[in-house]
């Protein structure tokens, strides 16, 4: 099974569920991600049957999964470049504000982010985060060059966390990589650093990173080897190996996985008996 797959529906079953949104739109996210697992897992099977149509199935995944991974490079860049231009936008019309006299100083701490509640896709369950992620560019009181973010709220571990997060589901990458580094290196010891370094490694994974990924789900097994991303950072940790060629070791991380979560998720167990299978342990 390609990577890319695993990816959307470990990122989506982790994330998007806990976006804001009904709960008829999860219990129907919830579906499909399921209907999407057991076709793979039968398409995996046939596969190994000898199926031919099944493993032409699989080459062609295969394929897809590197064309994924460029436009996943191509997507993040764009992103970036957007949200510079969106940032700059508002920083030349909140300069223009006040050099006609429109606000006064105090004004523009009630200037508001560039995407407006008028500009949010109602049927988005990610829209508010993805408001909240691009902020406007503020002048200080005396009108001069933008003020640097705040320096308790930049090292302030759940605020720093969570805009990781928030790049994350805005599919920046690179944004959300960044994020999570800065995490792990400054607060190691916090509580939340073994699903940091987890989502550290999904960034590097999915742009096929793959000794950089293998190091963050160590790492993340370091921190919070009992954690709730335990039993998936260890299956990720031999795609990645696997990846890189290391198929017996990953075979035998796969092979101590039923010892090591006996009380995983069946979510958890599936995807480890199904990278085995694509691994051919």
């Amino acid at each position: 099974m390609m990577r890319a797959a695993l990816f959307a529906i470990t990122v989506l079953t982790a994330l998007a569920l806990a976006a804001p949104a009904d709960a008829q739109s999860r219990r129907e996210l919830q579906m499909r991600l399921d209907n999407l697992e057991a076709r793979l897992a039968q398409m995996e099977t046939n596969a190994q049957a000898g199926d031919p149509l099944a493993e032409t199935l699989l080459m062609r995944l295969d394929a897809l999964e590197r064309e994924q991974r460029v436009l996943t490079g191509e997507i993040e860049r764009l992103t970036h470049e957007n949200r510079q231009l969106r940032q700059q936008i508002e920083q030349s019309r909140t300069a223009s504000r006040a050099m006609h006299g429109e606000d006064n100083g105090t004004a523009f701490e009630g200037a508001h982010p560039v995407l407006g509640s008028d500009e949010i896709d109602p049927d988005d369950p990610f829209g508010e985060a993805r408001a909240g992620a691009v902020q406007p560019l503020r002048l200080p009181d005396n009108g001069g060059s933008p003020a640097r973010p705040d320096a308790s709220s930049a090292s302030d571990p759940d605020a720093l966390f969570a805009r990781a997060r928030t790049r994350l589901l805005d599919g920046d990458f690179a944004g959300a990589r960044d994020g999570f580094q800065t995490f792990t290196e400054r607060h190691g010891d916090h509580p939340q650093a073994g699903e940091a370094w987890y989502w550290l490694g999904e960034t590097h994974f999915v742009n096929g990173d793959l000794q950089d990924a293998a190091d963050a789900y160590i790492a993340s097994l370091r921190a919070d080897q009992r954690g709730g991303r335990a039993p998936d950072a260890l299956v990720r940790l031999a795609a990645s190996l696997a990846g890189l060629g290391q198929t017996s070791r990953a075979c035998q991380l796969l092979g101590s996985f039923p010892r090591e979560y006996p009380n995983a998720s069946q979510d958890a167990r599936r995807r480890a008996e199904r990278e085995r299978t694509r691994i051919g342990c």
